[in-house]
C-alpha cells in the first residue's frame, strides 16, 4: 500500500531559520528548463506565471476555487544540476530537458510535438532564490508530512502547497525529487519569484525543430514515451 500524505498542520511547520538545510539557496545564473505550450486553446508565454487555478501543478498555490487568483501565480520547471554541455549532446541542459519533457508528458506518456506548440525554454535567473526544499532535507519530516508530497496524491500536495505558501511568504516557490526522475529536481516557482526571471531566455525551442527530434527520440525510447 503507498504511502498517503496526511493533510497538513500549519502549527508543525517550523520556523525556517532554525535549519539552514531547509531552504534551498539557488544562485543567480542558475538555468531552469521549462516546456509550455505557445499554441493551442490557452498560449502562454515562456516567462508567464500561470495566476489561473489551482489545475492538476502539484504545487499549485492557488486557493479554492478554481479560478483567476491575481498573486497566486506558478511556473514549473527543472534545474540544471550538472555543468556545461546542452541537449543535443546531453550535458546539464540535456538533463533538465529530459525531466521536463517526461513530466509534462506524463499523462498519456506520448509526446505530441506540434499540439498546442509546445516549446522548450531555458533561462538563468537573475537572482538568487529560495525554495523550500522538499526531497534534500527533513522539512517535510519535521513537518508531519512524507516523501508522498513529491509523488503521490496531487490533490494532496497542493493542500500542502497553500499551506506552505501561507506560512512562508518570503519563499520563492519549492524543489523536489521528480516522481519520474528521482535525481531530477523540479521547482514551482511562485508570483514572488517573477523578478527573478531575466528579460530574454537562454533558448527558446519549439518541441518540433529539427535539432531536437534526435534527442526527444532517444528520451522517448529510453522512457518508452511515443513521438508523435
Amino acid at each position: 500500500m503507498s504511502e498517503q500524505l496526511p493533510a497538513p498542520d500549519p502549527a508543525r511547520f517550523p520556523a525556517l531559520d532554525a535549519d539552514p538545510s531547509w531552504v534551498l539557496s539557488v544562485p543567480e545564473g542558475t538555468l531552469i528548463a521549462r516546456i509550455f505550450r505557445a499554441g493551442g486553446t490557452h498560449p502562454v508565454a515562456w516567462h508567464e506565471f500561470r495566476t489561473f487555478g489551482p489545475l492538476d501543478g502539484r504545487f499549485d498555490p492557488h486557493p479554492l476555487p478554481v479560478g483567476e487568483h491575481e498573486g497566486a501565480g506558478v511556473l514549473y520547471g527543472v534545474l540544471e544540476r550538472g555543468r556545461g554541455g546542452g541537449v543535443a549532446d546531453g550535458g546539464a541542459l540535456g538533463g533538465a530537458f529530459a525531466a521536463a519533457l517526461l513530466e509534462v508528458f506524463q499523462a498519456q506518456r506520448m509526446i505530441r510535438l506540434r499540439d498546442g506548440s509546445p516549446t522548450l525554454a531555458a533561462f538563468e535567473v537573475t537572482r538568487p532564490l529560495r525554495l523550500l526544499d522538499l526531497s534534500d532535507s527533513d522539512w517535510i519530516a519535521v513537518a508531519g508530512g512524507n516523501s508522498a508530497i513529491s509523488s503521490g496524491d496531487r490533490e494532496r500536495s497542493r493542500v500542502w502547497a497553500r499551506a506552505i505558501a501561507q506560512r512562508y511568504p518570503e519563499l520563492d516557490g519549492v524543489v523536489s525529487a521528480s516522481s519520474l526522475v528521482p535525481d531530477a529536481r523540479v521547482v514551482a516557482l511562485w508570483a514572488g519569484a517573477a523578478d527573478a526571471l531575466p528579460r530574454y531566455p537562454a533558448a527558446l525551442l519549439p518541441l518540433g525543430r529539427d535539432e531536437l527530434i534526435g534527442v526527444i527520440d532517444r528520451i522517448a525510447d529510453r522512457y518508452g514515451y511515443l513521438v508523435l
